[in-house]
């Protein structure tokens, strides 16, 4: 915020000269300012009118005391960037090459060859507890499962089957 007030005050202060001076080739003689032009006659018409210089004046003002805030620091801008680095090392933990071969990862299939021909289901008890989905065999015939489709929000069950 301090930066806009700064580039405010170089820029009042740009305009309030420019308005003391009054030069000619922005204004008249007699103090009216002239209209853009190019290619027409001097008297009437410039190349730079006073609402262009004003324009051209506030971004080369705010860009100025940008430019000087990055050397000085002023309003907390600096061209410097700082990076905290941590000399520290962490060492990794001793891990048991023990505990990544467990019985159970010896009897699962290793792929979807070694699979017996079935149907099978989703154990959620033993796949809520390792986050590995675990399958169930049931068999090579198909069940004749029952599903219920729960609605917990109004408290009802509706059942699937319409065999019942």
């Amino acid at each position: 915020m301090s930066l806009l007030i700064y580039s405010g005050l170089l820029y009042l202060l740009g305009i309030s000269i420019v308005l003391f001076i009054k030069p000619t080739w922005m204004f008249h003689a007699d103090g009216k300012w002239k209209e853009f032009g190019l290619g027409r006659s001097k008297e009437r018409h410039t190349w730079m009118p006073f609402w262009l210089f004003s324009i051209l004046w506030a971004i080369l003002s705010y860009l100025l005391i940008l430019t000087v805030a990055g050397y000085t620091g002023l309003g907390g801008v600096s061209m410097k960037t700082e990076v905290a680095v941590s000399k520290e090392s962490i060492k990794p933990e001793q891990v048991s090459v023990k505990s990544l071969t467990s019985d159970a990862s010896k009897r699962r299939p290793k792929s979807m060859e070694q699979m017996n021909k079935g149907y099978y289901i989703l154990d959620q008890t033993e796949s809520s507890k390792n986050g590995v989905p675990v399958y169930m065999y049931l068999g090579p015939k198909s069940p004749n499962l029952i599903f219920h489709n729960e609605d917990f929000s109004s408290g009802n069950t509706e059942s699937n089957n319409d065999s019942e």
